[in-house]
Order: C-alpha cells, then sequence, then structure tokens
C-alpha cells in the first residue's frame, strides 16, 4: 500500500462528504485495511501488535449502522 493510494482515497471521502453514511462508511474501510497493513507488514514489532490488537475489534457482533 502507498501512501498516494491512501491520499487517493482520503479525496474519495471528502468528495462524497454530503452522504455522511458513505463518507462514514469509506472512512472506516480505509483505517481497516491500513491498519491491516501494518498490521502485516511493519518491521516494528509493537506497531504490529497494536495493529492487531485494534483488527480484534471487528470480532465484536453489535449493530454496524452509521455513526
Amino acid at each position: 500500500m502507498k501512501v498516494s493510494h491512501v491520499q487517493q482515497r482520503v479525496q474519495a471521502i471528502a468528495d462524497v462528504v454530503a452522504d455522511y453514511e458513505r463518507a462514514h462508511g469509506l472512512e472506516d474501510d480505509l483505517f481497516t485495511d491500513v491498519i491491516t497493513e501494518i498490521a502485516n507488514t511493519s518491521t516494528d514489532p509493537r506497531a504490529r501488535a497494536l495493529a492487531g490488537a485494534a483488527l480484534k475489534s471487528q470480532a465484536i457482533d453489535f449493530q454496524r449502522l452509521a455513526a
């Protein structure tokens, strides 16, 4: 994952800001993808551990609608 790709996705969120549910979903997806990338590729063991621990929240079963 390149920084430029993340920047493009941030711009995509800005482009749909009037549709807050869509923007929120895109932001959630971006954060998940970035944290997953860190968990899977970082050479820093602490960063990998933090990212991996944060990703475990996705296994919690609760209704995810809008912010």
